[in-house]
């Protein structure tokens, strides 16, 4: 009998299938063995001793931007911070030789009233442009000198899906919300191929570091204004070192027609079968509700007949989405606000949904309880990001104060979901908010910040949760990253659990989160990780 190259044993083995194991053997980058593998023990086997710790199928991410993320990490990065001086201090360091001042990450809560102002970046950056996106990617705060660049005045209408901030005297206040971000973002020049080559693999290590072994990349395409990553992807897998497993949503494009169903085939049929598929499209259908462009069912409290935007009118909505099912493409539709989620599910509803469809409704911020048992009948995955469940500053200062008492009672709704039977998949949406799945996984079963979380720590985030009856159980929160993240990704036939047959995409951590007290989850460490068998990551 062939020897196995891995073995693993002395500690906790969560195979996520329903089942346990006291060991687990690999070969040529498969699980061949649980159970009693000491036969398959040879000289050149390498054993790991799990010490006390777990081992888990590698985590995956249902929803994450890794591009955008790795050239925020090695650019101007507002996102490692939590404070006005702090961005000040970044900003002013920031040595670039560009026509453009470019950075990314800030939260709206640091800033007077919930939103930046051109005049403070005016301060910072007084002779070139300059444009930082939100951490949300929501957001654009733009300097005077880039406002002028984009020929954007108090004459200038809002465009569609999209707000331009202005100030008590009709003058545009240097904040762009969402669609009027790319008035902006348009104009400036695109990263270079070495750029965004580095940027995906900066992205990739760090999140090999957390686990993380497969994504799904929730916007393949031109989105605003950064570039397009598919053929760093294609790149990536054809010189060898793309370790990771990653399905890509193509990015759906509401300013074009149906025609580019076309384009978006001829992508999917060009990654059948490789480490990078593309066998998903991504639709957004509404804003983010700090910005007042999440669309809601009741409008928002403070400000009257204000329902936000559905950026794709109900009807165009549910056109595109027959179209899109009848060529079997999974959808991933962005639904923040519970008017959004109706009108997607409502569009999924009229569409043929008999095949082995994995639509899945992204964020789900707030939801009508009438809508939650709908997922689970119509076989949608709920994809949430746990780590916003909890009263951080930014839901206590810029959100929760739109919020009407109803919408509050309905907000990330994880427990309820479950109860009904929704399947679960998590994602972090980084750079939007931290990739660390045991944080997510801390926060959904707490609905309380993780200790070390530099956005969340106030007392409150801290010890308060968040509609504590939404919580997720332990098991439910691990599951859903890793066998559900696999199902939303399409991977669940060859990874997400440890099963004999299935690829060796492991992760080993410091400590069994099935048996540490709840609040320590987010302490958990990852020791190393494993991608088909080969160590992508080693704690040091």
């Amino acid at each position: 009998m062939t020897s196995a190259d891995w073995i693993f044993h002395g500690g906790a083995i969560h195979t996520m299938a329903g089942t346990t194991a006291e060991a687990v053997a690999v070969r040529d980058g498969v699980i061949v063995a649980t159970g009693d593998v000491r036969a398959l023990q040879g000289p050149g086997t390498e054993v790991v001793n799990l010490d006390g710790g777990a081992l888990l199928p590698g985590f995956q991410d249902a929803h994450v931007h890794p591009v955008p993320a790795g050239l925020q990490l090695t650019g101007c990065d507002l996102a490692e911070v939590h404070s006005l001086g702090e961005y000040r201090a970044l900003i002013a360091a920031h040595r670039t030789d560009g026509e453009w001042v470019l950075g990314s990450g800030w939260y709206g809560d640091v800033f007077p009233g919930g939103f930046p102002d051109r005049h403070e970046l005016d301060r910072l950056v007084p002779d070139r442009p300059a444009a930082f996106m939100s951490h949300d990617a929501h957001g654009v705060w733009a300097n005077s000198a880039a406002l002028a660049r984009a020929g954007i005045d108090r004459h200038t209408p809002d465009p569609h899906a999209g707000v331009i901030h202005r100030d008590a005297d009709g003058e545009p206040t240097g904040m762009l919300g969402d669609a009027a971000g790319d008035l902006v973002m348009r104009l400036v020049p695109e990263p270079g191929r070495a750029a965004r080559e580095q940027a995906l693999r900066t992205a990739q290590a760090h999140l090999h570091g957390a686990g993380v072994t497969g994504w799904q990349d929730a916007a393949i395409g031109a989105v605003l204004g950064g570039p397009d990553p598919y053929d760093i992807y294609r790149s990536a897998e054809d010189a060898g070192w793309l370790t990771a497993k990653v399905t890509g949503a193509l990015w759906w494009d509401r300013d074009a027609g149906l025609e580019q169903i076309e384009r978006h085939l001829a992508r999917r049929a060009e990654t059948a079968g490789g480490r990078f598929r593309t066998t998903a499209i991504k639709i957004m259908q509404d804003g983010v509700c700090e910005n007042l462009t999440a669309a809601v069912l009741s409008p928002y409290t403070n400000v009257p007949h204000t329902h936000g935007l559905s950026f794709l009118e109900p009807s165009a909505l549910a056109e595109i989405v027959k179209r899109l099912g009848a060529e079997r493409f999974d959808l991933h539709l962005h639904a923040v606000g519970d008017r959004a989620v109706r009108e997607c599910l409502d569009a999924l509803e009229g569409s043929d949904r008999a095949w082995d469809h994995r639509h899945q409704l992204a964020h789900l911020d707030l939801i009508h309880p009438v809508d939650v048992p709908r997922l689970a009948a119509m076989r949608v995955i709920a994809n949430i990001q746990p780590l916003w469940a909890r009263h951080d500053p930014v839901l206590v200062e810029t959100k929760l104060p739109y919020l009407t008492r109803k919408q509050r009672e309905n907000h990330f709704a994880f427990g309820s979901l479950a109860a009904a039977g929704a399947a679960l998949a998590m994602g972090s949406d980084w750079p939007v908010s931290s990739p660390d799945p045991l944080w997510g996984i801390h926060t959904a079963v707490n609905r309380t910040a993780p200790a070390a979380d530099p956005h969340a720590q106030d007392v409150r985030a801290q010890t308060e949760p968040l509609l504590a009856s939404e919580r997720l159980v332990v098991e439910a929160a691990l599951a859903a990253y890793t066998i559900g993240a696999a199902r939303a990704c399409r991977r669940d036939d060859t990874t997400g659990s440890i099963e004999v047959g299935k690829a060796a995409d492991l992760v080993v951590l410091d400590a069994d989160p099935m048996a540490v007290p709840a609040s320590a989850l987010s302490a958990i460490r990852v020791r190393s990780t494993f991608a088909d068998g080969i160590p992508v990551h080693t704690l040091t």
